[in-house]
């Protein structure tokens, strides 16, 4: 139903999804809920940007071949076409990633080209793939 009100698939994670986590947050933060509650909000959180994600590249599709792109043309590897480059990792010791995936979901909309190396991801290795990759930003999550 968001999404059928909403003028692009990426106002639904930044507008009611992300005002439910702040709520989520706020309560967090107070003691009015607990772990469990957070996580359960956040794996809801999970599934709606996945069911958001096809809507969202089809946009991108759409906005390439509206532009005189192939979407289909273009490597893996070319990140001429994007505003920047942003490797993200969740680090050592945090197994939680609902915030990393959500920044990496909201980046990629707005035409970055992300990186999601993982969780529990070392420093060494984050520093080794930036490095590799040449990327313009580091956002660890932790």
């Amino acid at each position: 139903e968001a999404r059928l009100n909403a003028s692009k698939p990426l106002e639904v994670i930044e507008g009611p999804l992300m005002k439910g986590m702040n709520i989520v947050g706020d309560l967090f933060g107070v003691g009015k809920m607990f772990l469990p509650q957070v996580i359960k909000s956040a794996r809801v959180m999970k599934k709606a940007v996945a069911y958001l994600l096809p809507f969202m590249e089809k946009e991108k599709r759409e906005k390439m071949i509206a532009e005189g792109k192939d979407p289909d043309a273009v490597s893996a590897d070319d990140t001429s076409a994007f505003a920047g480059t942003f490797l993200i990792a969740t680090v050592k010791g945090d197994v939680h990633d609902i915030g990393k995936n959500i920044v990496a979901v909201v980046l990629g909309c707005n035409n970055y080209k992300v990186y999601d190396i993982g969780v529990m991801v070392p420093c060494d290795k984050i520093l080794d793939e930036a490095q590799r990759l040449n990327v313009d930003v580091i956002g660890l999550s932790g």
